[in-house]
């Protein structure tokens, strides 16, 4: 018998570049919040329990989810993508299975993408399986780094990238599942970022490299559903692709 999924979807930072006054997981895309989205999204994936990390603006994304069979964990001090996967571990405490990890900006992610993602974990039985995807103008993302033999050795922000890993098109789409007591074991490792002092969650991945777990991804082939919100010209953008999907339909 298959072992059962959850997902943890973070929404409590500011999201600076679409100006921070609001929370940028409920801008509303043709009358919508993203966040709902992907909500409608995950509830075709079959999953034992949504759990919503939440922050800035908390009582905005709970109203808005009240009608949502979604659990609530609130991340007090935004310290991190990385810190706010251990907030959920209480909650999970008596799970044993895999766990979607996504953020709540990425609303054109697909069911089949996440089911797709989710099978290739299972059958390579990878304790992280990450979604990439291969993109022409790559600014802003971080980079998959492989080895000779194509295995994921890491994950370089484009801060930290030097010139020749900023040339690399497959970037880290920012939705993971994890086996999730390899996940926690490893959140419990790392180590603050020196300058800004939070805790990544892509230092999980270098954790499992280094204590030989698998490292598996899957590339979709629809780079577009991987893009964020993160400006207001991402979100105009949003609203032709949903309603380019409509005309499909």
């Amino acid at each position: 018998m298959d072992v059962q999924t959850t997902a943890i979807i973070l929404a409590a930072g500011y999201g600076k570049r679409l100006g921070g006054e609001n929370q940028k997981t409920l801008m509303r895309i043709l009358g919508k919040p993203m966040l709902v989205h992907l909500i409608g999204t995950l509830k075709q994936c079959d999953l034992a329990k949504i759990i919503v990390v939440i922050g800035f603006q908390k009582e905005k994304v709970i109203e808005e989810l009240k009608n949502e069979d979604v659990t609530f964990v609130e991340q007090t001090q935004l310290l991190g993508t990385g810190h706010a996967v251990m907030m959920t571990e209480a909650v999970l405490s008596n799970f044993s299975g895999n766990v979607f990890v996504l953020c709540g900006d990425v609303p054109f992610l697909t069911a089949d993408t996440l089911k797709a993602l989710r099978q290739t974990h299972r059958n390579l039985r990878a304790h992280c399986t990450l979604l990439t995807a291969i993109i022409d103008n790559p600014y802003g993302y971080g980079r998959i780094i492989r080895n000779n033999s194509g295995e994921i050795i890491r994950i370089v922000e484009q801060a930290n990238a030097n010139e020749k890993e900023k040339q690399i098109k497959e970037i880290n789409a920012g939705v993971y599942i994890f086996v999730k007591d390899a996940l926690f074991e490893a959140l419990a490792q790392i180590k603050p970022d020196p300058v800004k002092k939070e805790y990544y969650l892509t230092d999980v991945i270098g954790n499992f490299v280094s204590t030989g777990k698998k490292v598996a991804s899957w590339t979709t082939p629809a780079p577009e559903e991987t893009i964020g919100i993160n400006t207001p010209e991402d979100l105009k953008r949003a609203e032709q692709y949903f309603l380019s999907l409509r005309r499909k339909i």
